[in-house]
């Protein structure tokens, strides 16, 4: 499209670097984390003291992951893949419903969008038990400073993990919407879904975490092993 002139070198200069910091961005929201500040009381067993230790309760933004767009986009393609099955030329009102459902249509981005974060929700109920955690917690002396043990601290964690996955909800649904926006309403031949875009990233990250970890872990083994035989 540059060599036709459709697209000048200006404008894909700023699509790339727009691409580049959406990539970014997704990057820096994935490995955002809520740290909740824990505190554990000190324990004599024998003549060995356990506890008294400060440690944190990783929360992470977006608990869900791609399962919410993945089934929204699953549940939005149902009307459509009805409407295949009949003859939709010859019943109006059925492809009248079918045309609100089209990608791009301001009805099918706000479903879209309201699945999202309902499926968020969802998972990460299913997911995640606040009492599970502030029973653990409780059990091996592990308390939040300023929240008393038990119901409270799981009234707490539950009111932190609400608020994170309703930002979490709003960035998925801002990352899968924004190529539809750029397809549709902008004429951009950005053919990369966002749930492909969340995957890739994702992928990516959780590959180069491993990489990072196995090197880590030859690189103790090497280090802890005596002798220099085995040390490359």
């Amino acid at each position: 499209m540059m060599k036709t002139g459709e697209i000048t070198p200006f404008f894909m200069a700023i699509l790339v670097a727009f691409m580049i910091g959406v990539v970014g961005f997704i990057v820096f929201i994935e490995r955002g984390q809520r740290r909740i500040s824990v505190q554990y009381a000190k324990r004599v067993v024998g003549r060995k003291m356990y506890g008294g230790q400060s440690t944190h309760l990783p929360l992470k933004i977006n608990t869900a992951g791609v399962i919410p767009p993945i089934f929204a986009s699953s549940i939005i393609m149902f009307p459509a893949t009805i409407a295949n099955f009949l003859n939709v030329k010859e019943i109006p009102w059925l492809q009248f419903v079918v045309s609100l459902f089209a990608p791009g249509h301001i009805v099918y981005i706000l479903i879209f969008v309201v699945c999202i974060i309902f499926f968020c929700y969802f998972y990460t109920a299913v997911t995640f038990n606040p009492v599970d955690v502030a029973d653990n917690m409780k059990k091996y002396g592990g308390f939040i400073p300023g929240i008393r043990p038990g119901k409270n601290t799981a009234d707490y964690i539950d009111k932190v993990l609400t608020r994170l996955t309703f930002s979490g909800a709003i960035y998925v649904s801002a990352v899968c919407v924004l190529p539809q926006i750029l397809i549709y309403n902008l004429n951009i031949p950005f053919y990369f879904g966002g749930t492909a875009l969340l995957i890739v990233v994702g992928v990516a990250m959780d590959t180069s975490n491993q990489i990072e970890s196995h090197m880590l872990t030859r690189h103790y083994e090497g280090f802890m092993k005596k002798g220099f035989g085995r040390v490359r």
